[in-house]
């Protein structure tokens, strides 16, 4: 008996020791004063987490947060969904499958918590950003609906830069697509030096192979400017195959009109850096990182991560406003990163009240603030002050100016029976065929054989479920 609880003792002080990114303490797992926690720590890292759990411990005395705080969740989450012992009480993860779980009944109810007062007398529904509001129900297949899924950050991407080598060298933000691609052109006509390296030249980008989906933040962008918001809007609603047909006057031919800008940005190997084809996001923000290109496409999480190389007195890193496409129909509109996060509560959960107790805390205003100063991205709900905000961050300044200027924003997220049967998933159909990828892969594709195939693969959908 003593050795069993010299061992447990061992245990237990090990994983107080180590900084594990899993939970050791099983022994908490049916604790009914536990909330055992699931968290995707990447890019915006759990350190604004913790913070939320030491004010709601603090306001909950003898009642404790079991965190699982992991890069990789994703199969950790099914896994536990699945299993008929499932103790944990709260997911916030990125992956599509929510809704699929959502429609399995694995995920709780949270029309309730919509109608609960967070702070000063207003309600949970009234916090959610405006982008969110109209997708928070999810229809059954009985026809009701509920909130299964609530959003984790409204996140915006776009094209960011290094401030500090702009200026030294002089160069101004460019503020329409002719500009960019005048800006790219003057990058490799006059060789500037990487700094501390007088061998090797700037590239205007980087650009990463691993995650050709960090073009979309801008593509969509542009899109949006280009076609309308209003517009974009309605080709979400997938109504038939010939939405997809590029040659056609209307909204898809915006989209094809913007990948061809964006091929001409990427169409010359002195535009970017050689070996981007082959980098992870962490190889291609480290090459940014380091002073070897002036700009990279990316999103919203980019600061947070380049935190951890380390530093360098010739990095400060800004978003600018995305530069205005020609023939712009509107201009301070955005598309926002998030409609495959989850916030959610599994079904099994039994303390169901703990973890929404747990959600109202995350979203006071302190908490958001907290999220974007230390996590430098914001969560999908609203700020009433946003004086919380340490704006002496540059980057966080830039990113605000930016966000400010933004009127109408949207997510991919639609209401067709072609989004929530899974047979299309944005305007690419299924993420196999974003173009990106191909373009730069195979000198021979063209953006019109990109189009084709994606014209060919909503044509071969079965379309029946469309009303």
């Amino acid at each position: 008996m003593k050795t069993k609880i010299k061992l447990f003792a061992l245990i237990s002080t090990s994983c107080l020791m180590l900084a594990l990114p899993v939970s050791c303490n099983s022994t908490t797992k049916n604790d009914p004063k536990t909330l055992n926690v699931v968290l995707y720590n990447a890019g915006w890292g759990d350190e604004w987490f913790k913070d939320v759990i030491a004010k709601w411990e603090n306001n909950n005395p003898g009642y404790t947060v079991n965190l699982t705080s992991k890069y990789e969740v994703k199969e950790l989450i099914n896994r536990r969904l699945a299993s008929s012992k499932n103790t944990d009480d709260l997911y916030i993860a990125t992956d599509n499958g929510w809704r699929n779980f959502a429609a399995q009944g694995k995920f709780a109810p949270l029309d309730d918590l919509l109608e609960e007062e967070v702070e000063n007398g207003i309600k949970f529904k009234d916090k959610v950003d405006d982008v969110y509001v109209n997708d928070l129900y999810f229809k059954n297949k009985d026809g009701s609906e509920h909130v299964y899924r609530l959003p984790w950050t409204s996140g915006m991407g776009g094209i960011y830069y290094n401030e500090t080598l702009f200026k030294e060298n002089n160069l101004t933000i460019p503020k329409t697509t002719d500009e960019l691609m005048d800006l790219v052109k003057y990058v490799v006509e006059n060789k500037i030096e990487v700094p501390g390296d007088d061998t090797a030249f700037i590239k205007p980008f980087v650009y990463t192979g691993d995650n050709t989906d960090y073009f979309d933040y801008t593509i969509f962008n542009w899109w949006l400017q280009l076609s309308g918001y209003d517009n974009v809007k309605n080709f979400y609603n997938y109504k038939n195959a010939e939405q997809f047909n590029y040659q056609a006057e209307g909204t898809y031919k915006d989209l094809y009109t913007v990948v061809k800008y964006w091929r001409e940005l990427f169409s010359n190997k002195d535009y970017f850096i050689s070996g981007s084809l082959g980098y992870t996001n962490h190889d291609a923000q480290k090459q940014f990182f380091n002073g070897k290109a002036l700009m990279m496409f990316n999103g919203d999480w980019l600061y947070n991560e380049t935190l951890e190389y380390g530093q360098n007195s010739k990095f400060s890193l800004k978003i600018m406003p995305t530069p205005t496409f020609t023939n712009a129909k509107e201009t301070n509109v955005a598309y926002t990163i998030g409609s495959d996060q989850y916030i959610a509560i599994p079904a099994t959960s039994i303390k169901q009240d703990l973890a929404k107790s747990f959600l109202k805390e995350m979203v006071k205003d302190w908490s958001l603030a907290n999220f974007t100063n230390k996590s430098h991205g914001f969560l999908a709900y609203k700020l009433k002050d946003q004086s919380l905000i340490d704006t002496s961050n540059t980057y966080v300044s830039s990113y605000l100016d930016v966000r400010n200027t933004i009127k109408k924003s949207t997510t991919d997220e639609s209401k067709s029976m072609m989004f929530l049967n899974g047979d299309i998933k944005n305007a690419w159909i299924v993420h196999a065929n974003r173009p990106f990828l191909g373009l730069l892969q195979n000198s021979s594709q063209t953006v019109e054989s990109s189009f084709d195939s994606l014209y060919s693969a909503a044509k071969a959908l079965d379309w029946s479920s469309v009303k």
